[in-house]
């Protein structure tokens, strides 16, 4: 991987990228800033931009995240710039994030590139890309996680295969049907119901309602903006990310007591048999294990707590995860 020399004043974090393939999910990357930056609350404005980092192959969709471990009262913007067959895009807008509110921006679209909500999509294959931050206060420096799609990935029926054996988490197991709010929003609460079971099966005391408040993005005024959820988990002190798993076998390594993945779906009617919701463009739920070709999933859309953990069909659940929705998760762990 490459990477231009920066361009920073005396003072400013670098960030180092690392290719973490064989230990994260394909295409994920882990930036780190290698200089730690001193903020001293008085409101001043900061903004960083990463060097470029040139990919191993071409990508087609980013989403970037970050991790925020301490308490702030400032705010953090998120820009990001890809490289199109040497032509770059100007920096786009991602996210704000702040204790208070969150949201995303405006859709944005031209002949090259689009963006909505939490998910860059690049027309034209692209071949490198580099952040900028802007934080205001007391906001401290975040660690970014980039995540990629492969512009020449095709779905491989054996993505279906399950990790040998079976593994099960123990969940403490919610409906967001049964939450107590509208008929209409208990169907919209799918990714903050399902990331307080996460937090909850790893030791953390959380509550949906209370989740589903620090998640808001309130400019698309949605609750599954994926990237306001790992931020959330990240300051309640896990490791969170977005990342893009390719092949079930992959959850032998990050489903585990200590490391959750919460996966996002897409099915139509009849193809993910004995599903909590018939058909749906895209729902949150938990991954909790996997035993006899079947996938052990904590379904928040369940009617009642007592059906939330099911099985489904490995096979029908790959096709609805990895190749409809190009394996969109949370990973949430225990640092």
């Amino acid at each position: 991987m490459g990477a231009e020399g920066s361009r920073f004043e005396s003072g400013c974090p670098d960030f180092f990228m690392e290719s973490a393939q064989s230990k994260l999910p394909y295409l994920t990357f882990f930036h780190r800033p290698c200089r730690g930056y001193a903020f001293d609350g008085d409101g001043e404005t900061h903004t960083i931009v990463s060097p470029v980092f040139e990919t191993s192959v071409d990508f087609s969709s980013l989403v970037l995240s970050v991790v925020c471990r301490a308490a702030a009262t400032g705010w953090l913007m998120t820009e990001v710039q890809i490289r199109q067959n040497g032509t770059w895009t100007d920096f786009l807008k991602l996210a704000l994030y702040s204790p208070k509110t969150n949201h995303s921006f405006e859709p944005y679209e031209d002949a090259s590139v689009s963006v909505s909500v939490d998910v860059l999509q690049a027309k034209i294959p692209a071949q490198a890309y580099r952040f900028r931050l802007t934080l205001q206060g007391e906001m401290n420096m975040p660690d970014v996680f980039i995540t990629l799609t492969d512009a020449a990935a095709v779905y491989d029926e054996c993505a279906a295969i399950l990790p040998a054996g079976r593994r099960k988490i123990a969940v403490s197991a919610i409906s967001q049907m049964r939450l107590d709010v509208s008929p209409t929003d208990q169907l919209r609460l799918c990714s903050p119901t399902s990331l307080t079971m996460a937090l909850n099966a790893l030791g953390y005391a959380a509550q949906p309602l209370q989740t589903a408040a620090a998640v808001y993005d309130d400019r698309a005024r949605i609750y599954g903006n994926w990237t306001f959820n790992t931020a959330y988990a990240a300051r309640c002190g896990f490791e969170a990310f977005v990342a893009r798993f390719h092949r079930l076998a992959q959850l032998e390594e990050f489903l585990t007591p200590h490391s959750l993945v919460l996966a996002t779906l897409a099915y139509e009617r009849g193809e993910l048999t004995g599903a909590a919701v018939a058909h749906t463009p895209g729902h949150l739920v938990l991954l909790c294990g996997w035993e006899n070709g079947k996938i052990r999933v904590a379904d928040p859309a369940a009617d009642t707590k007592g059906e939330v953990v099911r099985l489904y069909d490995a096979a029908e659940f790959a096709r609805a995860w990895l190749r409809n929705k190009r394996g969109a998760a949370y990973l949430v762990r225990k640092l």
